[in-house]
């Protein structure tokens, strides 16, 4: 069902008939809470963490939903012919600029489409529409002070990018062909360029919910990361860097995997988009540093330290705002939707993330570099300020100290569990099989590396030193 159809069935209807959850309360208001649910706002705050359900939630607050909308402005500036956002409160109550309503009980949300206004009466208790100016009129009969009609572009729609098969569509100095899969496997040109390269192949496990593409495929020709390129600079950080990226990637720089509930994940180290203040937004905010970085992603800035997706008509979105999940997990959503739309199905806008991720990879040595420095950024901050005071680690070996970052950076075992083994016999035995019955894959992979490393006297030869930060 379209937009148009939805709406028009919605009205007359009770928000009992709209909400899947338990936010039905008559006395209440649900002007936000029906645009919501229609339009498919489910970040916080929203009805289900307010009431309970088990159903996606919608957002509840009229003020939420105009801070999210990637550009707003005053009703005589609307587009007339645009699905978005109609608001009405005090004039006096909105700055523009800064895209903020006070939270005052006099304002109310609409959804504007094809000229009509679709919008919860909370007197009535049901969906009706009106035109903007019988709208307006309405609530400035019972509003107190100068009311004002402002616009709202809808929350989230400006992440979606026009990505085109002939590479024509986003308007990217990096333009990329992106020809259908064939066997699952996608992959993509540059313009002007003479030669195509694997993107992913297709990975679709419903049991898993895993859907997306992942490129640890023999098709696939990446940088390596190796430790001796980097030990003058990082030292031994180096070291512990190359033991989980032999577990997580195989120390490919151009590694990729868009099917788990990360929605997107890059590089040796694979750094998670969901992830608030760490992970694959910090290596973002560095690449967008490098010369390189407006060539890939034109739309994307950083405005007031925070990445932000801007658009050519001047709206904008910070992409780290922090919301939270139905899992109950504090995700940067925006980020995660803007490199993935949709868990399902695999489209081409994650696969244009991803071939832009890969190619500027392999075509730029100060990509690599910007990984690799972020990712020692965040295993020396992690073991500074997690894993040494929830374990004690000062005095331990390089080889106990690499161990415990892959297990943390992999999420595999608690520190309770962790901190057991430590204080008890043959600590490097236990922690290479710890969890192995749900983990044994990666505890193999995990072995094989700090043998490697042992092997090739790089581990086992140091210990940490808290108070430095260092091992000697």
């Amino acid at each position: 069902m379209g937009l148009t159809e939805t709406l028009n069935d919605a009205v007359g209807k009770n928000i009992n008939k709209i909400c899947p959850n338990r936010f039905h309360d008559p006395a209440l208001n649900h002007c936000a809470h029906f645009a919501s649910h229609i339009l498919g706002m489910e970040f916080s705050f929203h009805c289900r963490e307010f009431a309970g359900g088990s159903k996606p939630g919608a957002n509840i607050r009229v003020h939420e939903l105009f801070a999210q909308c990637p550009k707003v402005g005053k009703w005589e500036d609307a587009d007339p012919e645009r699905t978005q956002l109609i608001f009405v409160t005090r004039r006096d109550n909105v700055d523009i600029a800064n895209k903020r309503m006070v939270n005052i009980p006099q304002k109310h949300v609409g959804i504007y489409h094809n000229r009509k206004v679709f919008h919860y009466g909370n007197t009535a208790d049901k969906v009706v529409t009106d035109t903007p100016e019988s709208f307006f009129n309405k609530f400035e009969a019972i509003y107190a002070g100068r009311q004002g009609l402002f616009f709202g572009w809808v929350p989230g729609e400006d992440l979606l990018l026009e990505v085109r098969p002939e590479g024509t569509g986003a308007s990217a100095e990096k333009k990329f062909i992106l020809p259908d899969p064939v066997g699952g496997l996608w992959r993509a040109q540059l313009v002007g360029e003479p030669n195509d390269f694997v993107v992913g192949r297709e990975v679709n496990q419903p049991a898993q919910r895993f859907h997306g593409i992942r490129n640890n495929i023999p098709e696939n020709h990446s940088p390596i990361y190796r430790a001796a390129d980097y030990v003058d600079e990082l030292d031994h950080w180096a070291v512990l860097l190359q033991v989980t990226g032999h577990c997580e990637s195989g120390n490919r720089f151009n590694l990729v995997n868009t099917y788990d509930r990360a929605k997107f994940t890059f590089g040796f180290y694979q750094l998670a988009a969901h992830t608030p203040r760490d992970n694959l937004i910090l290596l973002f905010r560095r690449l967008a540093e490098l010369p390189a970085f407006k060539s890939y992603f034109p739309e994307l800035e950083m405005r007031n330290g925070r990445l932000t997706r801007r658009d050519s008509n001047g709206g904008f979105t910070d992409l780290e705002q922090e919301f939270v999940a139905p899992n109950g997990e504090t995700q940067i959503l925006l980020f995660m939707n803007y490199l993935n739309p949709n868990r399902v199905p695999i489209d081409r806008q994650e696969v244009l993330q991803a071939a832009r991720l890969i190619h500027w990879c392999g075509a730029d040595a100060a990509m690599g570099r910007a990984q690799v420095q972020v990712s020692a950024e965040i295993l020396q901050g992690k073991m500074m300020r997690r894993y040494h005071p929830k374990l004690g680690l000062d005095g331990r070996s390089d080889v106990i100290c690499a161990i415990v970052a892959d297990i943390f950076h992999q999420g595999r075992a608690k520190f309770t569990q962790v901190r057991a083994i430590l204080d008890g016999p043959s600590p490097v035995d236990k922690l290479l099989r710890i969890n192995d019955s749900a983990h044994a894959n990666r505890n193999a992979h995990l072995r094989e590396a700090i043998k490697a490393a042992k092997d090739a006297g790089l581990l086992g030869n140091k210990i940490y030193k808290a108070a430095a930060n260092e091992f000697v």
